[in-house]
């Protein structure tokens, strides 16, 4: 298994990046132009997309433990969750981060969607492009759940290898 450290180093460099700070912009880039030299290279580099690799380096690097309260739903939990919701169709998380427990999930199930929401800015491209790699069908919006306020919403539809980016609004 690679060091966190050495998975940030690459990943960086794959996306062309100095900083874990630009990282976000860059992977939303991606999923726009619908990169797949990108989308190749990272899935080479981390082989297992059953692992929610990006969550390890926004966790360590970016999240706002203080302001945000952001912790991050372990990989046993996120697999253990994931049984609870049963067989569906449609799986709906109202905090879904960057995608571990739909990682989880679909590792169960490769057809079924997802509605996910989302507040924080900062954690949407990873969540996308953890979803376009692995071509989920979902819904991502970004959007303050409590307040029931929308202010991005995003669909990603399945293609040939890789999920398609579409912004809604």
């Amino acid at each position: 298994m690679m060091e966190l450290k050495e998975l940030c180093e690459k990943t960086l460099e794959i996306f062309r990046v100095k900083s874990v700070e630009d990282l976000g912009e860059s992977l939303m880039k991606a999923c726009m132009e619908n990169d797949m030299q990108k989308f190749d290279t990272f899935a080479e580099l981390v082989g297992d997309l059953n692992v929610d690799w990006l969550q390890k380096i926004f966790q360590y690097y970016q999240a706002d433990r203080k302001e945000k309260m952001q912790d991050y739903t372990p990989e046993s939990l996120a697999a253990f969750v994931g049984r609870l919701v049963g067989d569906s169709d449609e799986v709906i998380d109202m905090c879904a981060g960057s995608g571990a427990l739909t990682i989880q999930k679909w590792r169960q199930n490769h057809e079924t969607r997802f509605k996910l929401f989302e507040i924080d800015e900062n954690v949407i491209p990873y969540l996308l492009f953890n979803l376009v790699l692995r071509n989920i069908e979902s819904t991502v919006c970004h959007a303050d759940v409590l307040q029931k306020e929308m202010y991005h919403k995003y669909k990603v539809k399945r293609g040939d290898k890789y999920g398609i980016l579409e912004v809604i609004s």
